[in-house]
């Protein structure tokens, strides 16, 4: 499946109400079976009740129901706002696995509007030259798109989700396509780190600077706190702030795209550290008896994490790339890549690496990458990873372009 997205000119203001009010039938369908099964939930955790229904197709059936109840229900597409339950029951089944906790209620503040055209039954789409398409939503009838660079994807839509960002309504197309991933036996290992990517042939891409952005997103957000709720200025402030973070979130996927692009365009395998980002991003705040320690550095360390978006890093490279491999990410910037030697010493600072064994010298993090490469090496050829070292093993350490 390949995601495209498209600007969406509702034309008319009949048709971009109607559109908002889909999204909020959405919301409240949510909210609404949401109270339905609180009560049933909490009771079967307690072990006092019966296991609540988390299928799809159950909660369609309550779902009929509430609409032949509710006249304005009967309004709107029966397709867009029942598909809201298909995410509802997903993460209700990931709350009774114990995964996540149950599912919180919608809020029009703090959820974008969106909707989603599940199945190409409910849509269609129709190309009208180099710069325009057409889509047809239900009941509401035809709309226009437009893609960055003007020209419309050629090929079978299956799905489609529409979102308002706080400026505009946009159309992400999901089509079904056949990739043919490309290898041409070179092997990169990559090593990520806060706001940086650095690959096993000495390659660095560092993620632009935000910090102008993120001071100004902050101001916003301590002037809106200041300002009173539902007041005119209070609403021209919470446009700006969504204007500064759309900047923000379209920096950073700009910048995900074409750096992932570059690495898997080299090699047709990449190995990356199998990193659990939750867990690396745990508050340090502790409990009244037992306080945590620098806990606003920690948290501030957690946010540069999450701002680098590993997830989304290994997410584009997996589709990019012809292979990726996850290798266990223990001890790699500690280890030296030419005599195997691992020593917490080895790691001189953040950017320089000495081996105190054998005296290697290096960047860190460029270090971390080869160690990285040698471990997916080892599992790709089925060797023990603990045996995959210099001094145990030869192995070629040479980098992919020789």
């Amino acid at each position: 499946m390949r995601t495209v997205e498209y600007v969406v000119f509702p034309t008319t203001r009949a048709k971009a109400r109607k559109m908002f009010q889909i999204a909020g039938a959405c919301r409240y369908v949510w909210n609404h079976f949401r109270e339905r099964n609180l009560a049933d939930y909490q009771a079967f955790r307690n072990g006092k009740g019966k296991r609540p229904h988390t299928s799809f197709f159950s909660l369609g059936v309550e779902f009929t129901k509430l609409r032949h109840e509710t006249d304005w229900l009967q309004e709107l597409p029966f397709a867009p706002v029942r598909h809201s339950l298909k995410y509802f029951a997903d993460a209700l089944g990931e709350a009774m696995k114990g995964k996540k906790g149950f599912p919180k209620p919608r809020s029009r503040n703090r959820h974008a509007p969106s909707f989603t055209l599940p199945s190409k039954e409910n849509f269609r789409i129709k190309n009208i030259d180099r710069k325009y398409s057409l889509l047809r939503i239900p009941k509401i009838g035809w709309v226009e798109l437009t893609r960055r660079g003007g020209v419309p994807y050629e090929g079978e839509a299956k799905q489609v989700v529409l979102r308002h960002d706080g400026h505009r309504w946009r159309a992400f197309v999901s089509y079904e396509v056949e990739v043919e991933k490309r290898d041409n036996g070179e092997i990169i290992g990559v090593d990520m780190n806060v706001r940086q990517v650095t690959t096993s042939d000495g390659h660095f891409y560092f993620l632009p600077d935000l910090k102008k952005k993120e001071k100004r997103r902050k101001w916003y957000q301590r002037k809106m706190a200041r300002q009173v709720k539902g007041a005119n200025r209070r609403k021209d402030t919470k446009k700006k702030l969504a204007k500064t973070s759309r900047k923000i979130a379209n920096i950073r996927k700009n910048w995900i795209h074409q750096t992932t692009k570059e690495i898997a365009g080299k090699c047709g395998t990449v190995i990356v550290e199998d990193l659990k980002v939750k867990n690396m991003t745990a508050t340090a705040k502790g409990t009244i008896e037992n306080p945590g320690k620098n806990v606003r550095q920690k948290a501030g360390l957690n946010r540069a994490m999450l701002n680098t978006a590993w997830g989304e890093i290994r997410r584009n490279l997996q589709y990019k790339c012809g292979r990726l491999i996850e290798v266990n990410p223990a001890y790699t910037s500690q280890t030296c890549s030419h005599c195997g030697h691992a020593d917490e010493e080895n790691r001189k600072s953040q950017a320089r690496f000495l081996c105190v064994n054998c005296g290697f010298a290096s960047n860190a993090d460029t270090n971390a990458a080869i160690n990285i490469r040698r471990l997916g090496m080892a599992q790709l050829h089925g060797e023990d990873a603990a045996l995959a070292t210099p001094a145990n093993r030869e192995i070629d350490t040479r980098l992919p372009n020789g």
